[in-house]
């Protein structure tokens, strides 16, 4: 019950966050996730869910077409962020934060590789959303895949969006904007899925998190 009570506490910001930003359905996603984890013992900041039979593999298209995998990244902390190119927010600040962590790790910058997998294809051009990652990182990796790649992979990671029509939505199909999670999904070195990450960690913590997964054993 204690490291129930301790998990608890340690996700109720991230909570917060998403009962404003996406509604209680993405609260209760995050519930889910931490019912998934609460046995497990509290080595990490963020959430550990070593060992979870889901969000393990995903598959699907970089900006230039070619097809990519976890293992594709092995040697390397993989971070894996679901959102979209027109995200006001959210979105740029994670890119900012994963730039800061980079910087962080100094010698083993490069051994951490930001996955950016949109939920909105339908919007975000390749070229476009290549130009928009590469004004934080050029290392950092768009994913877009097809309206049902995305869907599958989403809900395989337990992320929730949902599209929201803009005022102009009558006049144009294309005026919306997303509610997404806003979770970070950490891949280990051998690619297996190791950690949730809440939004508003701190970044100390979570460079000790990395840190942790490139020194320690893999899973």
């Amino acid at each position: 019950m204690r490291a129930y009570n301790n998990a608890f506490m340690a996700i109720s910001k991230q909570l917060k966050l998403l009962t404003s930003a996406c509604g209680w359905a993405s609260a209760l996603l995050g519930l889910a996730l931490l019912s998934g984890c609460a046995d497990k013992p509290a080595t990490f900041h963020s959430m550990d869910v070593t060992g979870a039979d889901w969000g393990q593999v995903y598959s699907l298209p970089d900006l230039d077409g070619q097809r990519r995998e976890p293992k594709d990244f092995q040697g390397k902390v993989t971070a894996v962020f679901f959102g979209f190119l027109y995200c006001p927010d959210a979105c740029p600040n994670h890119l900012t934060k994963m730039l800061a962590l980079k910087e962080r790790l100094g010698a083993d910058a490069d051994k951490l590789q930001v996955i950016f997998v949109t939920v909105d294809p339908e919007r975000d051009e390749p070229g476009a959303l290549k130009t928009f990652l590469a004004s934080f990182d050029p290392s950092f990796i768009g994913l877009r895949g097809s309206r049902e790649e995305t869907d599958k992979t989403a809900k395989d990671f337990r992320v929730y969006f949902k599209k929201v029509p803009g005022l102009k939505a009558k006049d144009n199909p294309m005026s919306y904007t997303i509610d997404h999670t806003t979770f970070s999904y950490l891949f280990d070195p051998s690619g297996s899925l190791r950690l949730v990450v809440p939004h508003d960690l701190a970044l100390d913590q979570l460079v000790t998190d990395v840190q942790a997964l490139l020194e320690g054993p893999t899973r």
